[in-house]
């Protein structure tokens, strides 16, 4: 547990310096932005306190925010999902969510892990996508951005974790 946490703000710092660095400049057929950053709060473990993971969260929203220059939608957004999460693993594993420790435990099916991530990361950009644009004549243009960067989003989130995926 003590060398967790750690680990944890090295690989927010390195998410967040290749955000801002590479996937950030990438807008694909301008306008479709990947937030890998988001990472962290996906494979955060079960049996951690609900309190750190929010404080994570708010932490790494904070940074983004602080150096891409926004007005907070990425705090909001981030402490959203780090407080829906325990709604989220509920309903997307089951309600034996408490046995593993990790959402890419051996004994989580394909098709959890896959709605888990997609909940995860639809949620993350509805929020920070109306937030940015906080206006109702936009909606549209909410819904588009909120569904072209989530599906771009999973792409690149579940290539990057399958090629790190350790075997257990």
């Amino acid at each position: 547990m003590n060398q967790y946490y750690p680990k944890v703000f090295l690989l927010t710092c390195f998410l967040i310096f290749l955000q801002l660095l590479i996937f950030d400049r990438i807008n694909l057929f301008g306008f479709m932005n990947p937030s890998i950053y988001i990472i962290v709060l996906i494979t955060h473990r079960y049996d951690l306190d609900q309190f750190n993971f929010i404080v994570i969260g708010f932490l790494l929203g904070f940074m983004m925010d602080i150096l891409s220059q926004s007005a907070g939608s990425h705090s909001l957004s981030c402490v959203t999902v780090s407080f829906l999460r325990p709604l989220i693993t509920k309903f997307s594993l089951g309600p034996n969510y408490d046995d593993f420790s990790s959402p890419f435990s051996s004994g989580i099916l394909i098709s959890n892990r896959i709605l888990y991530c997609l909940l995860i990361i639809i949620i993350h950009e509805l929020i920070l996508n109306a937030y940015s644009y906080f206006n109702w004549t936009h909606t549209f243009k909410i819904l588009k951005l909120t569904i072209a960067n989530s599906i771009f989003t999973f792409i690149i989130l579940i290539s990057i974790l399958n090629l790190f995926n350790t075997k257990e």
